[in-house]
């Protein structure tokens, strides 16, 4: 009668010869989210199921739910990282910068940061699912509503405190320009509509608008649009 093989100690991480070496915590987690987001976009979120996750990460279902509650939660930990992070993300400008150059600065950063092709393929995938997917719009709003100001709102409230420029409704300022700037290169990138413009392109573009943009607030009165 065959001995029955031990268990592994806790230091036992040697693998038969020809296995990959043993990947820590943070690396399985990479592995699985990384195969959570090329599903989504390949199959949809109804069809990700943990045993596709499972062979595509090269992880065990049981890894995966020790890491993950759930598919919605490992849905929901996917887009959080990996889409709304931008939104908790430190930016860091040079030291005695002018307040335009200083917002000049922050969008571009956020556009080097959305206009990744990782993010933008997590997008489409998202847009392609948002519609018909309960579970997926739950997420959306669960992770929106639950974000602090970003960078933009900060800038802001930063000149509204030194009153720089007339500025009240900080959020709405922000989005308009964020979709002034960096939106519009979003949308223009997830639909194909024009082929992404060069980096140069972007910066000029950026600058052009955040001087429209700060002329329009100087000559605006407060409390009036």
């Amino acid at each position: 009668m065959l001995a029955r093989p031990r268990e592994p100690g806790p230091c036992a991480e040697k693998r038969c010869p020809g296995r990959p070496p043993v990947l820590d915590g943070g690396e399985r987690r990479e592995l699985i989210l990384n195969a959570a987001c090329q599903i989504l976009d390949d199959h949809g979120y109804h069809s990700a199921s943990m045993d596709k996750l499972a062979q595509m990460s090269g992880m065990s279902k049981k890894t995966i739910y020790q890491m993950f509650a759930s598919k919605e939660d490992l849905f929901r930990t996917l887009i959080r990282e990996r889409l709304f992070d931008i939104k908790h993300m430190t930016v860091r400008c040079p030291a005695d910068i002018a307040p335009e150059a200083e917002l000049v600065h922050i969008l571009l950063t956020i556009a080097t940061r959305v206009l990744a092709p990782d993010r933008m393929c997590l997008v489409r995938a998202i847009v392609g699912e948002i519609r018909d997917s309960a579970e997926i719009r739950r997420i959306m709003q669960s992770i929106e509503l639950s974000g602090n100001c970003n960078q933009i709102e900060e800038w802001l409230l930063r000149q509204q405190a030194a009153g720089t420029w007339p500025i009240d409704d900080v959020e709405d300022l922000a989005i308009g320009l964020f979709n002034m700037t960096v939106g519009k290169l979003i949308l223009g990138e997830l639909f194909h509509a024009r082929d992404l413009m060069a980096w140069d392109e972007i910066e000029a573009n950026i600058r052009r608008w955040v001087r429209i943009f700060l002329t329009g607030l100087a000559a605006t009165e407060p409390g009036r649009f």
